[in-house]
């Protein structure tokens, strides 16, 4: 990475706590960044998990981030572990003088916890950035572009649909642990749809009317939809859902004078007067080069000690949406979104 001087920074030394499937994303996407990212060490408490991540990064092996911490040689970390972790690590983290990226959009399970990691990063002066990785989706780029440009007015209405198998086996028992996950698909889900439409809609959800379900004896929800208020008055829809539907990816902006489409597979299309027209195609491997661009952007944040694209007040209004999410199902009503810091 270079300056505007043309001054070359050094490289920015990562140690990736939790050696799971999202931790295998970060590992390449450092190896991407001509560079800008190198991970030096692996930690996991499973011995061999983090073994096999530290192979294919050239990096050393812990079992305790503690230890590895301890050991010098860190930049910053990237944290992939279950969401009751991400508070006592980041603390951990920030008292060692490391920069953080929380790997996944996935928040802490409760907004006071979000609030200590992020009041315990500003303290130590450390770059705080949460993995909100659809910012960084080439496609989603494009369409958020196409519509901020307003060709087509400006927006009436907006929805985004996401469907999964919620109880798939190949997905961590922990995410069904309402201890460990503080939630269900609201949390793992839903706040990926709710970043999409505040991205999309160019303006945050200030109220949301909700409700969410579980299965008979699940111990967490896997089912929710939200009608949410945007603050320029706009309205959108959320949708996920987590039980027998075939994957879906899917998000409707309609505007005044026409509307685009969003999805996984297609792309971005505009739709105006009858006519059809690709704004962006997908792209091959779209994901892994939306992770590689968001660690370049977290790597320019620490050379500099400037601000990340996604700021950590940025990831809490998400959380707070989807706490108003929980709340609107508790109580059956409209329920305003709290403040950030």
């Amino acid at each position: 990475m270079t300056t505007t001087s043309g001054l070359r920074l050094p490289t920015l030394r990562l140690g990736v706590i939790g050696a799971g499937t999202i931790a295998e994303f970060h590992v390449a996407a450092a190896r991407r960044t001509g560079g800008q990212a190198q991970v030096v060490a692996v930690c996991d408490v499973r011995a061999e998990a983090a073994e096999k991540l530290a192979a294919e990064a050239g990096a050393l092996v812990f079992t305790d981030h503690r230890a590895m911490i301890d050991a010098g040689g860190l930049d910053a970390v990237v944290i992939t572990v279950p969401h009751a972790l991400h508070t006592p690590i980041t603390l951990d983290a920030a008292a060692a003088g490391l920069h953080v990226l929380l790997g996944e959009a996935d928040p802490p399970p409760t907004r006071e916890d979000a609030i200590r990691m992020i009041e315990a990063c500003r303290a130590a002066g450390v770059v705080f950035a949460v993995g909100h990785v659809l910012r960084f989706v080439p496609t989603l780029r494009a369409a958020a572009s196409y519509l901020a440009s307003g060709e087509l007015g400006r927006v009436v209405v907006a929805s985004e649909r996401r469907t999964a198998d919620y109880a798939d086996p190949a997905r961590p028992r922990w995410f069904l642990d309402p201890g460990m996950a503080g939630g269900g698909i609201v949390l793992n889900v839903g706040t990926h749809s709710i970043d999409k439409l505040q991205m999309l809609v160019g303006s945050p959800i200030v109220e949301v009317t909700g409700h969410t379900a579980a299965p008979a004896g699940g111990s967490v929800e896997t089912e929710a939809v939200a009608l949410a208020r945007h603050a320029d008055g706009t309205r959108s829809t959320i949708s996920v859902t987590g039980t027998g539907l075939p994957f879906t990816d899917e998000a409707e902006v309609v505007c005044g004078e026409g509307a685009i489409r969003i999805s996984r597979g297609e792309g971005v299309w505009s739709f105006r007067r009858g006519v059809a027209t690709q704004v962006a195609a997908p792209e091959p491997g779209e994901m892994t080069t939306a992770f590689a661009a968001q660690l370049a952007d977290f790597a320019r944040a620490c050379a500099e000690n400037g601000t990340p694209e996604v700021t950590p007040e940025y990831a809490l209004s998400v959380l707070d949406v989807a706490l108003a999410v929980y709340e609107s199902s508790r109580q059956g009503s409209s329920i305003t979104v709290k403040g950030q810091l």
